[in-house]
């Protein structure tokens, strides 16, 4: 069967085959579609492969499969093996050339588009904005908190439905001279009685004109910041719902039993597949670990070996911060791991709690590939 072989890039799409040559297209829909008649036209028999580069690579291979065009990926975890075989140079970069030479001395080692590739891409997209919209509102309430300690000092604010509506609908001054039973009749109303209302009422009028004490004529300015980055927070907040919403019904059409291990809900689950991808692209979990950057440099000198090594730089950051995430949880509800956090915690003297975690997301990564691999429902062994 002739192979068509592409290196896949952001604008271009570089091929080489041996029924049509090699050459260049653009990465766009015209290029996809004059790449697929030039190649339809020479042969009928025929297989694409290419390097998966996530959202660069989907439109090609998506595009090819729905045309009944077998597509497979390069197991780029076996790229220094495929080199060293191949006679090719340590620093050569992956190019068409190499992809067609290891899918023809390595068939076997291709791994398969599979048709919910759109959905992988698709819950991708949305769980690393999830990441995205979740960074955003951490540095709103920084924010918030600041403005609030500058404009109604003492305050111990907190960010729930009572602070945020008493800041919103009235200034310091008002709440310092509103009658007492009136800010309680308010803060009960808001609070639905769930707070000590009257407690609180005198609590919060106190501090008021303790404020106006030391600064009479309050910043109508910071205000003005409180009230924006309150009315923000609760928009980020609505959209994080709504995309939480949409990653909950995608992750159900994708079979998978990360969501049998208690710890790991639907958000964690899409976010470890969407970054992952197909399981089989990766030989072993020490390759998934490489992938998600979940490895150290080590520092060693004779017999010394040093505490602080320090995680590499490679890696994909999303799927490190998604398993990173799910081990936080695993410490608390799964036996197995809070032991495991406990032991690496005492362990060391520095940075206990993330070292911690970071060797039990480590250690997490072997349990997702065997549960990915085949497939089974997680049972504890013990």
């Amino acid at each position: 069967m002739a192979i068509l072989a592409i290196d896949v890039s952001k604008s271009s799409l570089s091929f080489y085959s041996d029924f049509i040559g090699k050459g260049f297209v653009d990465n766009s829909p015209q290029g996809i579609f004059d790449l697929f008649n030039k190649a339809s036209d020479s042969s009928s028999d025929f297989i694409l492969v290419l390097e998966s580069t996530g959202i660069y690579s989907f439109d090609v291979a998506n595009y090819f499969f729905q045309n009944h065009i077998p597509v497979f990926w390069v197991k780029t975890d076996n790229m220094k093996l495929y080199r060293k075989i191949l006679n090719r140079p340590k620093t050569d970069k992956i190019d068409a050339k190499l992809i067609f030479d290891i899918a023809s001395k390595f068939p076997d080692s291709l791994v398969p588009f599979v048709n919910n590739s759109y959905i992988i891409s698709e819950l991708r997209n949305l769980t690393r904005l999830y990441l995205k919209l979740n960074e955003d509102i951490a540095r709103l309430k920084l924010r918030l908190y600041s403005y609030v300690s500058l404009y109604f000092p003492k305050l111990d604010f907190k960010l729930n439905k009572t602070y945020e509506s008493l800041l919103k609908d009235f200034t310091v001054e008002e709440i310092a001279t509103m009658p007492l039973e009136e800010l309680f009749e308010y803060i009960a109303k808001v609070s639905r009685h769930i707070v000590s209302s009257k407690d609180l009422a005198e609590k919060i009028q106190s501090l008021a004109k303790n404020a106006l004490r030391l600064s009479p004529n309050p910043s109508n300015t910071l205000r003005l910041s409180i009230v924006s980055t309150i009315e923000l927070i609760q928009h980020y907040e609505k959209q994080i719902n709504l995309v939480k919403k949409e990653i909950s019904k995608l992750i159900k059409r994708i079979p998978n039993t990360l969501t049998t291990v208690k710890g790991i809900g639907d958000i964690t689950a899409a976010g470890i597949i969407a970054e992952i991808g197909d399981i089989n692209r990766f030989r072993n979990a020490s390759a998934l670990a490489s992938y998600a950057g979940l490895v150290w440099n080590i520092k060693q000198s004779g017999n010394y070996k040093s505490e602080n090594t320090q995680l590499t730089k490679k890696g994909n950051k999303y799927l490190r911060t998604y398993l990173v995430m799910a081990a936080n949880s695993l410490r608390i509800y799964d036996p197995i791991f809070k032991d495991y956090y406990q032991r690496k915690y005492t362990q060391t003297t520095t940075h206990k709690h993330m070292r911690a975690l970071i060797l039990s997301a480590r250690k997490l990564v072997n349990l997702v590939y065997y549960l990915l691999k085949n497939n089974v429902p997680y049972v504890p062994n013990r």
